[in-house]
């Protein structure tokens, strides 16, 4: 997957979370190996912490800061484009308090000045809770596209968007706020993906 996006000359590759879980973990050098292609776009990877990155955060920073993939932890940097600045904010993954984390990130970092900015969001749940106006695109992932569903057969329909009001694949708007949720590359526990 890294080698093909580096076919594609990016200007930036986002990488929102859950880089590891707990099957993963018995080899510290696995997540090396696997983003090793993206070393050679120094300053053009950005990736943010996801819910089972925080079962081995050593070792998610440990890679990422190897390969100079800078993560963001409820923090923002600007990275330089061909078309010009963009803002690049990462929010760490957080269970509870959602809201308020996310208001108090917004707060550090300041009004949004009309350069572009992007938000790395592991959970697209928390999308709801980022104040409008502060960022112009979201990215997340978390859902697995749905894990389960009718997607690839023409319906929109997922167990999560059965079950919630999680934004679980695709584009999402809420007032300025866009958000698109990447269905991931994976799974989880049971290697069952169907229809996503």
């Amino acid at each position: 997957i890294c080698e093909r996006a580096l076919e594609h000359s990016p200007d930036l590759i986002a990488i929102t979370g859950d880089l590891l879980t707990m099957e993963s973990q018995s080899d510290p050098s696995v997540l090396e190996r696997a983003f090793e292609p993206l070393a050679k776009l120094e300053g053009k990877v950005f990736a943010c912490f996801g819910n089972h990155d925080h079962e081995a955060r050593e070792t998610v920073e440990t890679a990422l800061a190897n390969l100079g993939i800078e993560l963001l932890v409820d923090s923002m940097t600007v990275a330089d484009t061909r078309l010009g600045p963009v803002e690049i904010v990462g929010s760490d993954f957080h269970w509870r308090n959602r809201r308020e984390k996310l208001s108090a990130l917004f707060e550090d970092i300041g009004p949004h000045n009309g350069t572009p900015r992007v938000l790395l969001l592991h959970d697209p749940g928390a999308f709801w809770h980022v104040p409008d106006g502060a960022v112009d695109l979201a990215l997340s992932g978390h859902t697995h596209g749905g894990q389960l569903g009718l997607v690839s057969f023409g319906s929109a329909w997922t167990v999560v968007s059965a079950t919630s009001k999680v934004p679980d694949h695709g584009l999402w708007g809420h007032g300025r706020k866009r958000l698109y949720v990447h269905r991931g590359t994976g799974h989880y526990g049971f290697p069952v993906r169907l229809g996503v």
